[in-house]
């Protein structure tokens, strides 16, 4: 008898720790396949699955996901890397309650096909609807405004300056305006009307990014908006 209830309890306890520790890797390759069948690419991929305690994974509620990966392609959203931690995670139907983390080189399309690269944006809050904090070299600000206009048929160069002014000269002429955040763009709206209004971002179309309000630093251009990161990854 006292056998048999040893045994029970080495049967009882591997269970307990199977569940304990073995869940979290589970569910972790079931998220790194979902994230896989919804179209996710990315080299060194990492997903690290969390809720306490961990049994209350069999009922598809994860407290956290921790995703990191390299090269990632998903969507329209493309980076050199990826850092998001995701809160309140429903496994089976696939929702996620809140996002935060950083992503690095983000390469976004711009109306002239050539994309603009965000070197750094900051995401938190709502999955469906996420706050989006992204920061682009002066340089690259400037480069994309020369695009749009030369796209344009006008061959200028470009200052910036704060809090969002924005010189072109062409032709020997110089004429002021301003970078304007609206409907989700990105804006170049001259003072006057010697030049057109360029668009110079715009949401769709390899954009995934619908922006608010823009502003010009001492060397870089800083640009806030939202991403629907649940619709994006859909795990």
């Amino acid at each position: 008898m006292r056998s048999c209830l040893i045994q029970l309890l080495v049967l009882v306890a591997a269970v307990f720790a199977l569940l304990w520790f073995g869940l979290p890797f589970g569910a972790s390759w079931l998220a790194t396949n979902s994230l896989n069948a919804g179209g996710f690419t990315g080299t060194d991929t990492k997903v690290d699955v969390s809720a306490y305690p961990p049994p209350v994974l069999l009922t598809g509620h994860a407290d956290s996901i921790h995703l990191t990966s390299s090269q990632v392609g998903i969507g329209d959203l493309h980076a050199a890397s990826l850092d998001l931690t995701l809160g309140k995670v429903e496994l089976f139907s696939r929702q996620i309650g809140t996002v935060a983390g950083t992503l690095e080189g983000v390469r976004v399309a711009a109306p002239d096909g050539q994309p603009i690269t965000l070197d750094t944006v900051k995401l938190s809050g709502a999955a469906s609807a996420a706050s989006a904090e992204m920061d682009v070299s002066m340089a690259e600000a400037q480069r994309l405004a020369v695009a749009q206009l030369k796209s344009l048929g006008i061959a200028a160069t470009v200052t910036l300056a704060a809090p969002n002014k924005i010189t072109v000269t062409a032709g020997g002429r110089s004429q002021p305006g301003r970078l304007v955040a609206a409907a989700g763009a990105l804006l170049l709206v001259p003072d006057g009307d010697a030049l057109p209004t360029v668009t110079l971002m715009q949401p769709g179309g390899g954009n995934p990014f619908q922006l608010s309000s823009v502003g010009v630093g001492a060397d870089r251009l800083t640009l806030i908006g939202t991403i629907d990161v649940q619709a994006l990854l859909g795990i």
